[in-house]
């Protein structure tokens, strides 16, 4: 019985993907087709082996009216994007240091760890950049007709930039933190950028 409520529910969940039909038409766009790097595990291989040791890529996405804003948009989500990733690991890091006592570490440090990255990230390059242009239509489900655009952008940092954003986080933030949080924050950042440093 189980094994028939699967497959059914298998096959009610691949009807349902099928019958998927979008609310717009492109009718424009930048390739031909979308590429491989708006996927995020596939978008390092923009690049040679040999450069990809140096950096980390990010890929985002934005939606907007016109083509410029949108490429824009797309641009500062991604640069986000790295703010956030380097955030969560090093929070990540610090909970790690807390275990023994089950201490987490706070959304707000958390937060302020991320605008204070954000905020000192240099060296931020657009890799590759994708749009469309697309036409949203009532009569395909669209809230109402209008044109609009849809933007990938991937960007890549080097790995030395990175270290260099945390070092000044760690000299604008630890003077508000308590003795064993500085402890702790200062332990996290620097093993985060010794395991930067050791990627292949």
């Amino acid at each position: 019985m189980k094994k028939q409520i699967l497959t059914v529910s298998a096959a009610c969940l691949l009807a349902a993907c099928s019958g998927f039909k979008p609310d717009y038409t492109v009718t424009d766009a930048s390739e031909s087709s979308k590429p491989f790097w708006t996927t995020q595990s596939k978008t390092a291989k923009i690049d040679s082996s040999s450069e990809r040791k140096e950096n980390r890529y990010y890929v985002a996405s934005a939606v907007a009216p016109e083509e410029r804003v949108c490429l824009r948009s797309a641009e500062s989500n991604a640069t986000r994007k790295i703010a956030a990733e380097v955030a969560q690991e090093i929070a990540a890091q610090f909970e790690e240091s807390r275990k023994a006592t089950g201490e987490t570490a706070d959304v707000k440090m958390k937060d302020k760890l991320q605008q204070i990255v954000d905020t000192n990230l240099h060296g931020v390059v657009v890799a590759e950049t994708y749009w469309e242009k697309r036409a949203y239509q009532k009569q395909l489900g669209a809230a109402k007709d209008y044109v609009g655009y849809k933007c990938d952008v991937a960007v890549k940092i080097k790995k030395a930039a990175l270290a260099e954003a945390l070092e000044m986080y760690k000299a604008k933030t630890i003077k508000g933190l308590s003795e064993k949080d500085k402890k702790d924050v200062n332990a996290a950042v620097d093993n985060y950028v010794a395991a930067l440093k050791s990627e292949d």
